[in-house]
């Protein structure tokens, strides 16, 4: 690989993997390969952004969104799990989920 230059402090970048990142609003890419400097800038060569791109474009070709009412099971609230949807990320009767705020009006909801 070629030597890259950070554009602002000058100062050689290194390859790094980034844990997420998000390419396009709303969605989040787990595992991005990117260059940062030691003063912590980060850019992306044009191989990294076009695996980036591909892979925002492989999840927008598998999206799927549904719309459910929230219910009641004893204390708790409960929203349904559509079929196609539990298939498709591998979620059964016991699978365990984290579910982690995202503000005051969005969760996130990973299968553990």
């Amino acid at each position: 690989m070629t030597t890259i230059i950070c554009g602002k402090c000058k100062q050689e970048m290194r390859e790094i993997e980034l844990e997420q990142y998000e390419f396009e609003r709303g969605i989040v890419l787990d595992n991005v390969r990117a260059m940062r400097c030691p003063q912590g800038h980060v850019t992306f060569t044009e191989e990294q952004a076009l695996n980036m791109e591909q892979r925002t474009e492989d999840i927008k070709k598998h999206a799927f969104g549904f719309v459910r009412s929230v219910s009641k099971s004893a204390r708790s609230l409960v929203i349904r799990i559509p079929a196609d949807l539990a298939k498709h990320l591998d979620i059964t009767e016991n699978s365990k989920i984290e579910m982690i705020p995202l503000g005051k009006k969005k969760f996130m909801v990973k299968v553990k």
